[in-house]
């Protein structure tokens, strides 16, 4: 299975520096570049993507469930569109953290996305307390049970699963193999529940929480595992680049 790399500047960079950044990856890409690559930028830098090489895609690292209305400061999956923008972010912790985001909106989000073309990189995982409690399955679960609901099995092919353990995001940590290949058969367990063997075997799943170049070889040799969703390493264009090659 071919991998994916997705780049989250979260609410980083300026358009200058966006560029500056683009300039460096664009010079130093390996001729030969196996993996699929995605950046998700900031809202105001999304423009800039028609400066990457072409085998660079842009994502979002959110959108609005809503085609259009009365919804100031957001933004709808037909701007994106008109953008270039390929892939959308949702789900990810902060977003469930700081902004209440709920299981039964990211399902709406995930519906919307997918009418619309874009590639969903769905974020799961569980909290330091939950983990702690030995509930890292249930939330699991309950996470992926909600946002697919009413998702056909068909409609999977344009869903990637990222799993990032949120005591890992931004702290340094990284998940033991062991924890993150028993994250991954929780998943791929729940999607043959709900669909089919071959679903579970097909279903794109990254893994996401403090990874760098020197984490990457070691996590990516995971059964399972197709790729990162890849935070702070990313801001560095040059660890970027070290990452997915």
């Amino acid at each position: 299975m071919k991998k994916i790399f997705v780049a989250n500047f979260k609410m980083n960079k300026t358009n200058p520096e966006v560029l500056d950044y683009i300039q460096e990856l664009n010079n130093h890409l390996p001729e030969s570049l196996s993996s699929d690559v995605c950046l998700c930028l900031p809202y105001t830098s999304l423009c800039l993507g028609k400066f990457l090489d072409e085998r660079i895609a842009v994502g979002a690292q959110n959108m609005h469930e809503e085609d259009f209305g009365p919804f100031t400061g957001e933004i709808s999956a037909d701007m994106l569109c008109c953008l270039g923008v390929k892939y959308v972010i949702i789900g990810h912790s902060e977003r469930r953290k700081y902004f209440n985001e709920t299981n039964e909106k990211i399902n709406k989000k995930i519906k919307t996305a997918l009418r619309h073309g874009l590639k969903v990189v769905l974020c799961v995982g569980e909290t330091k307390v939950q983990r702690n409690s030995k509930r890292t399955t249930e939330i699991l679960s309950q996470q992926i049970e909600s946002a697919l609901s009413g998702i056909f099995e068909n409609e999977l092919k344009g869903i990637i699963i990222a799993y990032e353990p949120v005591w890992a995001i931004g702290t340094g940590k990284v998940a033991s193999s062991e924890d993150i290949e028993e994250a991954v058969k929780t998943i791929r367990k729940l999607i043959s529940s709900h669909y089919s063997k071959q679903a579970a075997q097909d279903q794109k799943i990254l893994y996401g929480g403090s990874l760098t170049s020197g984490t990457a070889k070691s996590i990516l040799k995971i059964d399972g595992i197709c790729g990162a969703l890849v935070g702070g390493a990313s801001l560095d264009p040059n660890e970027f680049i070290k990452i997915i090659s």
